[in-house]
């Protein structure tokens, strides 16, 4: 949220580059090559000198026209300079006929765009705003609309007969290209939406005294009424339509596809015909990402058979072939992109026929192209052809999704066949719908004994084109799109979670909500059904418990609820609502987990499955509330908010809208002031004086508001006339105000139009002086009429502080809240319609929903969208279709309806308020440098209350008379080492290497590690964190002392790298600023001496006080001159300190206020009771604690005193109330009231003080964000306030009614009337008073005062109840008068507004300010998204695990055959294993509570065999494997235990010998084998692996959350257990007890029926009884308010909700699916995985550097890095050269069997520069890894993936955060070093061993001429010329050294040090020793690498790109650092 604007400009200059760029300059460059930013400026801090931050740090200065935006000055223009009136009104005309050709574009879409194209056809109203007044000549619109001739070529057959020449064909095709024919499809759609409209707009419920066992009425035949007839004649033209397009485009096949592809046998082989990229950007990712081995699989197969797979896959392409597309996208490949290298690259296979392979046609790319040129690549860049651009490579890489959205983009920019495209899907539905419903409702079977609603509900569906009629809502569909596939599988992982949970409730529940309670007949009457759910009875003979009476009569086990005498526990023969509400079938099951996991309804459920089984059976709900409600569902969130996010950063629009993101506005700016973007001089006199007295009117505006607040039902009329004259007297005064307003433009009075504020204040005066008129006063309008008045509250919001700027984010976004409420009603308004006809007309009437009109489905629809009472809808639409047979389809649609709106739509507009909170894309960087910049520079430290109250600073110092210890020799003065030995731990231990840390903590002995573990669970990690840079500053001498002539000039750079770490700078300044703070205070001890010590008695000599110091830890940080804490005594007492808070907690939980009662019943009024005795011990010990730690650092004004930590301060609260209530509880029996007992629930809050983890969850989740949360509240209760006064208008005193339904009204509700509640009142009546009183339905309320009003509005907000109190406010007929169902309806239209903008959106923001805070809090809020996926990436990598598997295959056979089935993760067996677990779920999700014999015995027997083989397979993996390997991995231990529990439960079971607990194992066991799909399936796994990787906040979140419930159920249980139950509360439902609180706080936390409870213990007397000894039954109002409120606010407003915000942040990394993420498959991860056991140490797990190498010439697939592609290898070469005849021919090239001229082919084909791009980042790479790897060990598992991915996966520069830049630039100027010195060292070499040659070939041809004299010296004249030939030898590719003669500018081969031999080498060649070139380290080299000099880090940037050049190469041997190298070679060479 921009509460503050940061304007900071931080420049540098932070060259450097990363490996990813070299891969492909166009897969990060897009065609715009006119950068204006610095070259040397790769940070680009240096952009915001000239601009104001783009979107990239490479960004242009390019604007875009549409996306900048309507300017206010534009639009002031437009209106100043209007145009004629006659001219005005063409213009008008002309936009209503262009805005509805665009309208009927989005909506009938002839040309099949996608709905990107329709975002860029905006209204043209909005278009208008944005031309300039000086824009002469402006284009014709109309050319912006695709022209349909060319969108739709006739192409191919259609329908196998239609040709390009048929007649139908042609007048089809005239038809649809008619530019009217659009326009009319979308008048005759909005004709069909209003007939649907009318036609369920008359009531047709079923009468409300309807039989309940007699089906509706049948009804025969199709036309009844007039919009029978006029939708017959609409869908004949819709079917006429829909031919036409059929005709033109074809049905479902392509039309140049021939049918007799239909009749190929599918068990040929076809050439495989190649699709090229669909788009120019997945080309690039192909060329960049994909490995370059899978291009030879054609030529490896050729020589042997197919595999069954290949077979299988053959069979599938064959029987997809006649469905290929045989065009592709209009997007054409990017001029420039490489070609070379795509012929060697496949194209991607795909999983849809749409998108499946198959070849291009020209022509249609040609017909299409025209038009697509407008909107692709315009005159002035647009939004679409920028940021949608699919040819536009360069972000590929850069966003989530990008891939995805420019694949649908390439699949619907064509004209697809009619069912190739969604929305003619849908229309093809909705056309055989109707004609089917014409057809069975002609026959009469449509409404006859059973119900076929489904068709005719489906045909609505033509009308679902309309949620594109507005550009808004189109942007809105086409966000949901690109969200779509990963909601798929959140989807997907969600459901799998609730099939388990539901396979554990049938196990558990079947048949348990078919036992009630029966009443015995006592009069003669029948045995009476109660609602009672049971588990025995009592029996009246013997008064023993039995259990209930099952189906057979027999009795079972009593559990649960035992019925009191005169009933008897049953099993009925149906469960509740028809059998739907039951665990008997996996269905119903189903019904049941989705209905729990909405947390809407469930604690009813709860409750009853608690008194039909056991108490503990809760715990099923709670554990599936948390798993699914709190950690699942919130992964919608999370795919919502990121993928809209996602959008809204690439697109730079709003993902809800398709304006521009609009600028922002600055906080401080009053903005009416401002015209034309600049302030106007205040010359206007009238304003001056406005401006001073405007406070008056904000003052008027809060008079109005309380004005009205005063009204009450039974007002007096002297009141009511002075609220007439006062609201007369204010509207009267804004009148003047607007007046005064107009007047202070003067003279140009048409700029007080230009600022909404000014039309908004002119609409309310306006409004409010109208509704005073006498007529409409008095009129039954006035009461709603009044929010003109009570509007202008928002002027009195606007002036506290905080809230204008919240105000404005929340409601910032305006647009997007506008088109988002819009799509909200349209599709509810669609599900509604869809209802009706559904349902319509089988629902009786007489309760609020009855599906009767299309308003009241609406109100049940958008009833299920809020989820409150939704069940009650569910069970309204679906039971009463039970006996009509479509019960199954009303469930689907109301449960998916909840499912879609609840966890998708709703998150959406947590996804809008979250955009207005975020920091824009294009503002994060220079943000980011603010804050690097700002966290560089020295922190002042702010003096706290305690120093500034501190009385020593006013005494004079007295320095003789302190005695400090100190060294003889050190001066005070020298401040750093007066506290050297004091400072922070030494650096060498805090960056030990994490595993080697965990392996010594290992080998301690028991007692010290336990120690330590609790020194971390109170304290903390006590070392500092891991600064990885600074461990290669480990000297390396040791292990490498001569091995390597560049380590002394590595070690160099790896000094001034680490020393430009910024951890460890930030280290050395809090160093330094430490040992500032403890000198200063040291000076200051020594200056007053009695300072230091404790009550100027302990001294820090004193024993006493150095025991008390060694057991606790100093406040404040370390004590200077006292004894540290002891790391042995601090841990132990804080244990026992801990173990006395849980021993505190556990007595209260046991001696409860019923507890208490009881043992004083039993044992008188005694004193000393066992508890009262805990009590004190209790505080005791917490005093004794107190008096230690005030000994040992004092309590006040000492250097560590004890009030200076928070949590001391919190720790004192607590004691002083628990003293008070132990001291009490002594003096007073019983204690002495209510609040002193209720302190002791503070004991609770020790546990977040005591532990660690406690305190920093609190502090970093609710401390740090309170401010916002408490903002976010406060404006939620200023929204209330004005909504309440309006309430109290509407509603107050109408809203009452009488106990009797049958009266009329408040004269008849008089004398008795007969009632009762058993067998719905008919049975055991009795007389009870009528009372006229407010409704209380489930709550009592009423909105007769502004206190009632504004209380039930405070209620529902939390969406608990609204639906019940609309139930009354649609019921109201009159003051007096006896409500009636239904009666006023449109009352609801004040609750659905206050519901959409209370409920949702200040709910809403709830959720967002609690995201915002987390982001903020771990710095995400200010990353870009490339930013952000390199982070997700690199917790997707640190989670991997090298494999532990065998490094060599077994040798024996049969072991060999077992460890092939273990490591093959797609063999047969493995897949054999999968279905066997697929069937096993299958299996278990068959169980029925009816008994099937044969099915049980069946379904036994298999469970049986899948765990036989369960173990079986576990023992093969096992052997293969080796326990070592095996046990490595935790899903093996699952299978041990999970399969031995299995095998061991399931037979004993099956031998019907086991008891009810390993019954209950043996279900426990068998449900687990289902988890073992999780393993399997990959899309599971990696949703599986990243919850677990979450798993550590949620738990510490969980943790948090337990103390606070422990908190609230003490002070419950306190307060309110010896309470009257009221109508809410049951035998488990109250707080008698700490178990049954905790279970009523969990389902409040989800405000499950928490305001129900609240009326209820705010029982007072009379309604409660008072005994004279002060006992009491009675509650609290202040009580009960407060506490409810409290826990209703922390628990479901903030900690409900910080779960969303845990999970939104842990799980982001799992949506990166387009990002380089995507590519990491779990295929690769285990190729990689692979090769790293191949090479790695098995001892130490490392990959040692001599085999580096190898390592990198193995890599295959996304980490390819080998310098030639794999299918260039020598061996594969020569294989393909081989000759065929194994001829010797030299003049034919062939040699010994080889065609070289086939090698000359292959090479041809090489693509140099390719080759040159990999040769570079294998050598940078190389040396990377060289400086990277831990001395005598090795480069690790993890480091090695990150390095990998820095030079494959991302580019640095967009990737990295500014921090980490700045750290990784030295690194590549370092890398970039060693490369050119290697190149250097390799080019001497090659001279030194060419002179050497010429001499020994010199030498020889002088001994062959006889003119060698050994003892003659001879002058030879050398011929070496100036300038060697640049050769040199590649030994950087494995095993091959050829020799490479550079020219034409490329690239010198890198030599590495030492040569390594590879697998693939057949012939190499020896590296002669160069120990002679060690190089004399000289001083002067270092000042090379000094930061200060520019020029060095200028030019490091260009040394890439410069190192073919041969001057550079000369420049570069020019060097000082390797002039002495070639001096020395020159030496050596002389020797």
């Amino acid at each position: 949220m921009r509460y503050q604007d940061t304007s900071a400009v931080y420049s540098a200059s932070q060259p450097g580059q990363s490996s990813a760029s070299l891969i492909s300059s166009h897969f990060r460059e897009s065609g715009d090559t006119t950068d204006s930013t610095r070259d040397d400026d790769e940070a680009h801090l240096t952009s915001n000198m000239s601009r104001q931050g783009g979107t990239e740090w490479g960004a242009g200065d390019g604007v875009d026209a549409e996306r900048s935006g309507a300017s206010p000055r534009a639009k002031r223009r437009t209106v100043r300079y209007a145009a004629s009136p006659l001219k005005k009104t063409g213009t008008t005309l002309k936009n209503v006929s262009r805005n509805l050709r665009r309208a009927s574009l989005r909506v009938v879409n002839f040309g099949g765009l996608g709905l990107e194209e329709h975002v860029r056809l905006q209204d043209a109203d909005e278009r208008d705003e944005k031309k300039d007044e000086d824009e002469e000549e402006v284009l014709d619109e109309d050319e912006a609309l695709p022209d349909l001739t060319k969108t739709l070529p006739i192409r191919g057959r259609t329908l196998g007969c239609l040709g390009p020449h048929s007649k139908i064909r042609l007048a089809m095709y005239k038809f649809l290209v008619y530019p009217w024919t659009e326009p009319i499809i979308l008048f005759l759609i909005i004709i069909n939406g209003l007939v649907l409209t009318i036609q369920a707009s008359r009531p047709h419920a079923l009468p409300e005294d309807w039989p309940d066992d007699v089906p509706p009425p049948p009804v025969v035949g199709y036309f009844h009424r007039w919009e029978d007839y006029v939708l017959f004649v609409l869908f004949c033209l819709f079917t006429l339509e829909a031919f036409a397009r059929i005709c033109v485009s074809g049905f479902l096949l392509d039309p140049e596809v021939p049918i007799s592809t239909f009749f190929q046998s599918p068990f040929s082989s076809y050439p495989d015909i190649t699709r090229p990229p669909n788009t120019a950007a997945e080309a690039s990712f192909n060329i960049a990402r994909t490995p370059s081995l899978t291009g030879n699989h054609s030529q490896s197969q050729l020589h042997r058979g197919l595999s069954v797979t290949q077979r299988l896959k053959q069979f599938r392409k064959n029987l997809a072939r006649p469905f290929a597309l045989a065009h592709h996208s209009l997007a054409t490949s990017q001029p420039g992109s490489s070609t070379s290298g795509s012929k060697n690259t496949p194209s991607r296979a795909r999983s849809d026929t749409t998108q499946s392979k198959s070849p291009m046609v020209e022509k249609a790319m040609a017909g299409a192209q025209h038009m697509h040129s407008h909107i692709r690549n315009p005159p002035e860049p647009t939004f679409l052809s920028k940021a949608l651009r699919s040819d536009n490579p360069s972000d590929t890489l850069s966003l989530p999704f990008r891939l995805s959205v420019e694949d649908a983009r390439g699949q619907t920019h064509r004209n697809l066949p009619y069912l190739r495209h969604s929305w003619t899907r849908i229309d093809f539905v909705a056309i055989v719908s109707f004609w089917i419903t014409v057809i069975l409702a002609s026959a009469g079977a449509e409404h006859s004994k059973y119900h076929i609603g489904l068709f005719r509900a489906m045909s609505v569906l033509r009308t679902a084109r309309l949620l594109a009629i507005t550009s808004g809502t189109t942007t809105i569909m086409r966000s949901l799109k690109t969200a779509r596939p990963l909601l798929a599988s959140v989807s997907y992982f969600v459901l799998f979670a609730m099939i388990l949970f539901s396979i554990v409730g049938i196990q558990s529940f079947k048949g348990s909500f078919r036992r009630t309670c029966h009443l015995l007949p006592t009069l003669g009457e029948d045995e009476i059904a109660l609602d009672q759910n049971c588990g025995g009875y009592i029996d009246p003979t013997t008064l023993e418990t039995m259990g209930y009476i099952n189906a057979n009569g027999e009795n079972a086990s009593p559990k649960g609820f035992i019925c009191p005498l005169g009933q008897i526990c049953k099993e009925n023969d149906e469960n509740p609502e028809a059998d739907l509400e039951s665990f008997d079938v996996i269905y119903y099951a189903a019904l049941q987990v989705v209905i729990v996991s909405s947390a809407n309804g469930w604690s009813g459920l709860m409750y009853q499955m608690m008194d039909a089984e056991f108490f503990v059976s809760c715990f099923f709900y709670i554990v599936c509330i948390i798993v699914l409600n709190f950690w699942l569902i919130n992964l919608f969130v999370a795919v919502i908010t990121n993928t809209f996010s996602a959008i809204r950063s690439d697109t730079k629009k709003s993902a809800f809208g398709a304006a521009p993101l609009g600028p922002v506005v600055d906080e401080n700016e009053e903005g009416w002031s401002m015209v034309d973007g600049r302030r106007v001089a205040g010359r206007n006199r009238i304003r001056d004086i406005y401006e001073n007295i405007r406070w008056c009117w904000v003052f008027f505006a809060l008079a109005s508001l309380v004005l009205q607040a005063t009204r009450t039902v039974d007002i007096s009329p002297m009141h009511a006339e002075i609220l007439d004259k006062g609201e007369l007297a204010l509207t009267i005064t804004f009148d003047v105000e607007i007046i005064i307003r107009v007047l202070a433009y003067l003279p140009d009075w048409r700029k007080f139009f230009y600022r909404g504020q000014n039309v908004l204040d002119l609409l309310l005066a306006v409004g409010s002086s109208i509704i005073q008129i006498p007529a409409i006063k008095h009129s039954s309008v006035y009461p709603w009429l009044t929010i003109f008045q009570l509007m202008r509250f928002y002027r009195v919001i606007l002036e506290i502080p905080r809230m204008k700027p919240l105000l404005l984010a929340v409601f910032g976004n305006m647009y997007g809240l506008a088109n988002m409420s819009l799509f909200l009603i349209e599709i509810n308004l669609l599900a509604a319609l869809f209802a009706v006809q559904l349902v319509g007309g089988d629902v009786k009437a007489g309760e609020l929903i009855d599906f009767g009109t299309l308003y009241n489905s609406f109100l049940a629809i958008y009833q299920v969208f809020s989820s409150e009472n939704w069940t009650d809808v569910l069970y309204k639409a679906s039971v009463p279709e039970v006996p009509l047979r479509q019960s199954a389809i009303v469930v689907l649609f109301v449960a998916g309806w909840m499912f879609f709106a609840n966890y998708i739509v709703l998150q959406m507009f947590i996804a809008v308020i979250n955009e207005n909170f975020d920091v824009a894309e294009e503002s994060k960087r220079s943000r980011q440098a603010s804050h690097y910049w700002a966290s560089h520079r020295p922190q002042q430290v702010r003096s706290t209350w305690v120093r500034k109250l501190n009385p020593y600073r006013w005494f004079k110092a007295q320095p003789k008379a302190v005695e400090v210890e100190l060294p003889s020799n050190l001066v005070l003065p020298m401040q750093k080492a007066l506290v050297q030995d004091y400072g922070l731990p030494k650096r060498e231990n805090s960056f030990v290497d994490p595993a080697t840390r965990r392996g010594g903590s290992q080998r301690q002995y028991g007692a010290k590690s336990t120690l330590r573990r609790l020194q971390r669970l109170f304290a903390g990690d006590i070392t500092a964190g891991d600064v990885p840079l600074t461990t290669l500053r480990n000297t390396r001498r040791e292990s490498v002392a001569t091995a390597d002539p560049v380590d002394e000039e590595t070690e160099r750079h790896l000094e001034v790298l680490a020393a430009l770490n910024n951890e460890a700078v930030d280290v050395e300044e809090l160093n330094d600023a430490l040992y500032e703070r403890r000198a200063q205070k040291a000076d200051f001890i020594r200056d007053h001496p009695t300072y230091d010590k404790t009550f100027w008695i302990f001294s820090q000599k004193n024993w006493l006080r150095k025991i008390c110091q060694k057991l606790v830890a100093p406040a404040g940080g370390d004590r200077i001159f006292g004894t540290p804490h002891s790391p042995i005594a601090h841990p132990i007492f804080q244990l026992l300190l801990l173990l006395t808070v849980i021993g505190g907690i556990v007595v209260e939980s046991i001696a409860t206020p019923v507890y208490r009662r009881n043992f004083y019943a039993e044992h008188g009024q005694v004193r000393g009771t066992w508890f009262d005795i805990a009590e004190g011990s209790f505080a005791l010990v917490l005093l004794l604690e107190f008096v230690i730690k005030i000994i040992a650092d004092g309590f006040l004004f000492t250097p560590n005193a004890y009030i200076r930590s928070i949590w001391n301060v919190l720790d004192f609260f607590i004691l002083v109330g628990i003293l008070i209530n132990a001291t009490t509880g002594l003096i007073f029996i019983g204690g002495l009231s209510r609040i002193t007992r209720s302190l002791k629930a503070l004991r609770a809050l020790r546990l977040i003080t005591l532990i660690d983890k406690m305190r920093s969850t609190f502090e970093s989740l609710i401390i740090s964000g309170i401010a916002r949360i408490l903002d976010a509240a406060l404006l939620a209760i200023l929204y209330m306030i004005p909504y309440a006064v309006w309430g109290l208008n509407i509603f107050a005193g109408v809203t009452n009614e009488c106990n009797d339904d049958s009266v009329s009204g408040i004269t008849d509700c008089i004398n008795e009337y007969s009632t009762g509640f058993v067998n719905d009142g008919d049975s055991f009546t009795y007389l009870v008073p009528r009372v006229w009183d407010n409704p209380a339905p489930s709550t009592q309320f009423s909105f007769d005062s502004f206190r009632q009003s504004l209380l039930i509005l405070f209620e529902i907000v939390s969406l608990e109840g609204w639906v019940d109190v609309l139930g009354v406010a649609t019921s109201v007929t009159g003051e007096g008068q006896q409500p009636q169902t239904n009666a006023a309806v449109a009352n609801s239209i004040f609750f659905l507004i206050y519901n959409l903008l209370g409920g949702v959106v200040i709910f809403t923001l709830f959720v967002s300010i609690i995201i915002g805070n987390f982001t903020s809090k771990t710095g995400s809020a200010l990353l870009t998204q490339a930013q952000r996926e390199w982070i997700d990436l690199q917790k997707l990598i640190k989670r991997q695990r090298p494999s532990k598997r065998p490094k060599k295959r077994p040798t024996w056979a049969i072991r060999q055959w077992c460890y092939d089935r273990a490591v093959h993760k797609h063999g047969w067996w493995h897949r054999m294993m999968t279905v066997l677990y697929t069937l096993h779920v299958i299996a278990l999700m068959t169980q029925t509570f009816t008994p099937q014999h044969l099915l049980d015995e069946i379904r036994n027997d298999f469970f049986i065999l899948v765990t036989v083989v369960y173990v079986v397979d576990i023992v093969v993996r096992l052997f293969g494997l080796g326990w070592t390997s095996y046990s490595a991995n935790g899903w093996n231990i699952f299978d041990i235990v999970v399969a031995g529990g299995s095998l061991f439960t399931t037979l004993i079971v099956r031998f019907n010998t086991g008891g009810f607990v390993i019954q209950q194992l043996q279900k426990l066991f068998i449900t687990s084998i289902a988890f073992k799909l999780v393993q399997r399936v990959n899309s599971l796994n990696k949703l599986f692996k990243t919850a677990v990787g979450s798993l550590p906040v949620i738990l510490s979140l969980l943790g948090l959350w337990v103390i606070l419930f422990l908190f609230f159920a003490i002070l419950f249980v306190e307060v309110f257990s010896l309470t009257k139950w009221n109508t809410g509360e049951g035998r488990n439902s109250n707080y008698s007890s700490m178990a049954k609180a905790l279970v009523m706080l969990a389902f409040m936390t989800t405000g499950e029926g928490w305001n129900e409870y609240m009326h209820d213990f705010a029982l007072d007397y009379p309604r409660c009884t008072i005994m004279p000894n002060g006992e009491t039954d009675c509650g609290s109002i202040y009580w009960s308010f407060s506490l409810f409120i409290a826990w209703n606010l922390l628990s479901m407003y903030i900690f409900a909700n910080l779960f969303t915000g845990v999970v939104v942040e842990s799980f982001y990394y799992v949506f990166q699916m387009s990002s380089g993420a995507k590519s990491i498959t779990r295929e690769e991860m285990r190729a990689f995985k692979k090769v790293w056991a191949e090479f790695a140490n098995p001892k130490t797990g490392y990959l040692e550097r001599a085999n580096f190498v190898k390592f990198f010439g193995k890599l295959s697939g996304i980490f390819e890095v080998r310098i030639y592609p794999a299918e260039y290898s020598v061996h594969r070469i020569m294989a393909f050269a081989k000759d065929p005849q194994n001829r010797h021919s030299l003049h034919e090239k062939i040699v010994e069997g080889y065609d070289f001229n086939k090698v000359d082919a292959i090479l041809s084909g090489l693509d140099r520069a390719a080759i040159k791009r990999r040769k570079n980042l294998y050598n940078r790479l190389y040396h990377e890894a060289r400086i990277s790897h831990e001395p005598g060990k090795g480069i690790s598992f993890t480091n090695m993936l990150l390095l990998l991915a820095h030079h494959k996966l991302i580019v640095d520069r967009e990737a990295l955060v500014l921090k980490d830049l700045v750290v990784r630039t030295e690194t590549n100027k370092l890398v970039t070093d060693l490369v050119d010195f290697d190149r250097v060292q390799s080019l001497l070499l090659m001279i030194l061993y060419r002179r050497r040659y010429l001499a020994q070939r010199e030498q020889a041809r002088m001994q062959q001429l006889g003119m060698y004299q050994s003892d003659i010296p001879a002058i030879i004249v050398d011929d070496f010329p100036a300038t060697p030939p640049m050769m040199t030898r590649d030994i950087t590719s494995p095993g091959q050294t050829p020799i490479h003669r550079f020219g034409d500018g490329d690239t010198p081969a890198l030599i590495s040090p030492g040569i390594m031999q590879s697998p693939d080498m057949s012939f190499a060649m020896d590296t002669p020793s160069r120990r002679t070139l060690q190089r004399r380290q000289r001083t002067s080299d270092l000042s090379m690498l000094s930061i200060e000099n520019s020029g060095r880090l200028d030019g490091s940037m260009s040394r890439d790109s410069r190192s073919g050049d041969e001057d550079d190469m000369v420049s570069t041997m020019q060097n000082s650092m390797w002039s002495d190298m070639m001096l020395e070679a020159a030496e050596e060479d002389k020797e």
